[in-house]
């Protein structure tokens, strides 16, 4: 609208408002005037006082009425004796304090003439003043009825309205205005959204800068209120339509910086948000929220946050204006060849041999989905790992479109494409796609989300079908364009039980108790005590014991043989205990308090429940400030809940299982870590003589790799070597050379260590032992490397080795649970705990029995003779023991676990 058309609407409505309006019916002064009455079965429970006086409706009564349950077209109808006068008094506000969020219609008739219109009702139990402009009525003669008609459409609701103050005001400069269905709310005429939260908060102001981009007279203005994640909320009683029309813009006028979330919620889908940073201040900006990936799903709101994260100062006062949506434009493409390549491609370090070649070509099969003139052509070279590169000249920022999108074609058969972004700080990032039918174009995407924050990104590589050498096999690609996720990033992530909730990918719990007070946000304090994009919100309220519990999705017992220590990132708003709890099963529970004495800042908390390992819990308690009462609810920050093991001891690893490490990283490998070559658990090559095991680790040194090359990785507990300071591994070679391993990453101090041991067999499995008996008794390491040939030069050949169970000390990785994979039976004992004589039933299968202390070492061993073995556990010492049940044939078929008290 013009700005003296508003300025004019202003002026109309401040002087005429009281002057020129018709009160029908407040239910105080000027009540009488219209006859209620239900129809279809609901209720008028006539006049009742004012429940919630409030800034909307300060009155003392309000009219009631509670909608049938009985009929779908409950509604409640007021009528007039004589018909009334719209001539003037055309523009109709009515007050709504609802008991249900829902949808409402005002409706006029009589003398064979009707208008109504549809509003939705966003909150429940809150006063709403609703206008209706019906100067499309202005002539008609015959009205005499309002027809107040809520939740229209739903049989089985039986929720209480209350209603008041419905008056008519002349229409004013707006009338007749028809609604603009892609204008949100330009706080003039175009007003076709209803709001939410912040909707008390929320005025329509002059506006106070009027110049740049927006010279519009009238304005929102918002005061942010004193929290970090409060939002001015735009409901929708349907569904959002974003098939086409899914960019929403705002224009605001900020007072500093920070960051402004769009964020859709609501409906059945899952909440999708954009960030967008706010560097520009006191002055009318413009930001577009780009919803495109969320075309086909389901939101009825948009939260807009301003500053989100961020506690504001008192009046820090948001102007907002001209909230659009608009239509999505195709983002331009980073790479579509047509004339030639934007980007610099070519074999990965110009290595022809290794890597391949690249050309443009003509589209050699310009069928849908691509039709395009040009594409890519990659040969691939030698190398398993072949790879074709091109630097970003002005690198790439995924924070608000961290999804890459490619088109491909590949041969018969369908394969595997690995795309990496290359940081200089953070090494390679990568997503790996299948294409399941060869022979035509495909569409893949590459979600890099969890990368998002990765601001140093100089390099993208295509990796197809990796791991495989097939030299001169052509691959095509075309069309590389960035946009908004739409594909999960959590697809394919495989559930760890240990991690009952990290509020991203691993999310393994069902909330009970608590449950409605947790809610995943954005990380308000991200850094490094926990850099995690997203966590969970904990309103702890006055109570003493508010709860949460957590129960796992697995099922059962939670099982502690190993990891049995809970740990749990918190940031409190207050010092006090938190107690955690492990209960239900068949076991008493167990509870341990831990006192958080630092606030505002994220602590990693441990709880040690190793005692507890026998018990029989299925489920987490947590007590925030356990037993203390508070005035005011507390908000509390919870992440990275999960069970961990005390310490590495016995077996570190024997990749049979998801107890053993996985981990690895490799450093200094030359083109094989270029082209992001992972580490790999595969089968054993050579089952025989001392290691008949299934899965090894492999180690390839790459031909052009540095005299240093190797693999290390992070535990997430320190070793724990028990009085034995040595580490036996198993190694398969096919040249003599040398294998070793460097202890590093101490949190006490420690100097890291490295020792190197010379193998003396060639294509046969043979163990080495490394003495470590210079390592201190507190040293706490928590970081593995493990070398092949180290310090000798690389060959010019890509070689392979292999290594298997790194073993602390005395202990063993053919053993169970602690020390190896867990098998289908298990051993049924009595009495446990046990001081003398264990009672022990033997599965079929079993011939040898053996009891196996915690450092792998076997204190007993007998022969089965009977269906029920009795053993003499009298000379072990107090302390956990575990039972190993061998076949025939000295495999492992059966495992159990008892207490010598």
């Amino acid at each position: 609208m013009k700005q003296t058309l508003t300025l004019f609407l202003l002026a109309f409505l401040a002087t005429t408002a009281l002057l020129a309006q018709t009160v029908y019916e407040d239910f105080d002064a000027n009540t009488g005037l219209i006859t209620w009455q239900p129809f279809g079965d609901g209720t008028y429970n006539g006049v009742v006082t004012n429940p919630d006086p409030n800034f909307i409706n300060d009155s003392d009564n309000a009219g009631s009425y509670t909608k049938s349950d009985m009929a779908e077209f409950s509604l409640f109808i007021g009528q007039t004796t004589d018909p009334i006068d719209l001539s003037v008094n055309n523009q109709f506000s009515i007050d709504i304090y609802a008991g249900a969020a829902t949808s409402f219609i005002f409706k006029i008739e009589g003398g064979g003439d009707a208008l109504e219109q549809q509003v939705n009702i966003p909150l429940a139990n809150v006063w709403y003043r609703y206008t209706f402009d019906m100067s499309a009525a202005a002539n008609f003669t015959g009205i005499n009825s309002f027809v107040l008609f809520f939740d229209e459409g739903v049989e089985d609701s039986a929720d209480t309205y209350l209603f008041d103050n419905l008056v008519a005001n002349p229409a004013g400069p707006c009338a007749g205005t028809t609604p603009d269905p892609l204008v949100i709310d330009d706080f003039e005429c175009q007003r076709n959204v209803t709001y939410g939260g912040g909707f008390d908060i929320l005025e329509i102001v002059a506006n106070p800068d009027p110049s740049g981009i927006n010279t519009s007279a009238t304005v929102g203005s918002y005061e942010d209120p004193q929290d970090m994640f409060s939002a001015l909320v735009l409901d929708y009683d349907e569904a959002l339509d974003l098939t086409t029309f899914n960019q929403v813009s705002a224009q605001v006028w900020a007072p500093v910086t920070g960051n402004l979330v769009f964020k859709l919620e609501g409906g059945t889908s899952a909440p999708f948000e954009v960030s967008l940073p706010v560097t520009q201040t006191e002055s009318w900006v413009e930001y577009t929220a780009d919803f495109s990936s969320q075309a086909g799903e389901n939101h009825t709101r948009i939260a807009i946050f301003f500053n989100i994260g961020v506690t504001p100062d008192a009046g820090d006062v948001y102007f907002i204006d001209n909230l659009t949506l608009a239509e999505g434009m195709p983002q331009p493409a980073l790479e579509d060849f047509e004339m030639g390549a934007n980007l610099p491609w070519m074999p990965l370090n110009n290595n022809t041999m290794l890597n391949g070649t690249f050309a443009v070509i003509a589209n050699p099969d310009a069928t849908a989905p691509n039709e395009s003139t040009m594409v890519g052509q990659y040969t691939k070279g030698n190398a398993a790992f072949s790879t074709v590169s091109a630097f970003l000249p002005n690198g790439i920022d995924l924070s608000a479109q961290p999804q890459l999108n490619l088109q491909v074609w590949v041969p018969a058969g369908g394969t595997e494409v690995t795309m990496q972004l290359v940081s200089a700080l953070q090494g390679n990032k990568e997503v790996t796609r299948e294409v399941e039918n060869g022979m035509t174009w495909t569409d893949l995407n590459f979600n890099f989300e969890e990368d998002a924050d990765i601001q140093d990104f100089e390099r993208i590589n295509l990796l197809f079908n990796p791991g495989t050498a097939e030299p001169g096999t052509i691959y095509y690609f075309d069309n590389l364009t960035q946009g908004t996720s739409t594909v999960d990033p959590c697809e394919n992530v495989v559930a760890v039980p240990r991690i009952l909730d990290d509020y991203e990918c691993q999310r393994n719990v069902n909330y009970t108790v608590g449950g409605d007070q947790l809610n995943v946000i954005p990380n308000p304090d991200p850094g490094p005590a926990n850099q995690s994009g997203t966590v969970g919100e904990f309103t702890d309220g006055t109570g003493t014991f508010e709860a949460l519990v957590a129960v796992p999705d697995a099922g059962g017992s939670l099982d502690l043989s190993l990891n049995n220590q809970f740990r749990i990132k918190v940031w409190a708003p207050v010092a006090g205990p938190m107690l955690v709890k492990l209960e239900g099963g068949a076991s008493a529970p167990v509870e341990v308090t831990v006192d958080i004495t630092e606030t505002e800042q994220w602590i990693d908390y441990t709880v040690d429940f190793s005692g507890s390992m026998d018990g029989d819990f299925t489920q987490v308690v947590l007590f925030f400030n356990a037993g203390v009462s508070t005035t005011e609810d507390q908000i509390y920050y919870i992440d990275d809940l999960q069970f961990t093991r005390d310490s590495y001891r016995g077996c570190i690893g024997n990749f049979e299982n998801e107890e053993s490490i996985q981990t690895f990283q490799y450093f200094a490998n030359g083109t094989l870590e270029a082209q992001g070559k992972p580490f790999e658990i595969v089968m054993n090559p050579t089952q025989s003589g001392i290691n008949t095991s299934n899965n090894v680790g492999e180690f390839v040194k790459a031909g052009d790799a540095l005299p240093f090359a190797g693999m290390f990785t992070n535990l997430d507990a320190p070793l724990n070597f028990q009085g034995n300071k040595s580490i036996r591994a198993m190694v398969l070679m096919d040249h003599i050379g040398n294998f070793a391993i460097k202890l590093e990453g101490s949190t006490t101090g420690a100097d890291p260590i490295e020792l190197a041991v010379d193998n003396t067999l060639v294509d046969e499995w043979e163990e080495l032992t490394f003495d470590f008996s210079a390592v201190p008794d507190d040293a706490d390491y928590r970081r593995i490397t493990v070398f092949f040939d180290l310090g000798i030069d690389a060959t010019g050949m890509d070689v392979a080795s292999y290594f298997d169970n790194l073993v602390i000390g005395e202990g063993s990785c053919t053993t169970v649970s602690t020390f190896g994979p867990r098998v289908a039976e298990r051993f049924a004992v009595s009495p446990n705990p046990v001081a003398a004589v264990l009672n022990v039933d033997v599965p079929d299968a079993v011939r040898t029995l053996r009891v196996v202390d915690a450092l792998g070492r076997t204190r007993l061993e007998t022969r089965v003779l009977t269906a029920t073995q009795r053993l003499d556990v009298a000379q072990l010492e107090a302390g956990v023991y575990y039972l190993i049940g061998e076949n025939a044939n000295g495999n492992v078929v059966a495992n159990g676990r008892f207490v010598r008290k």
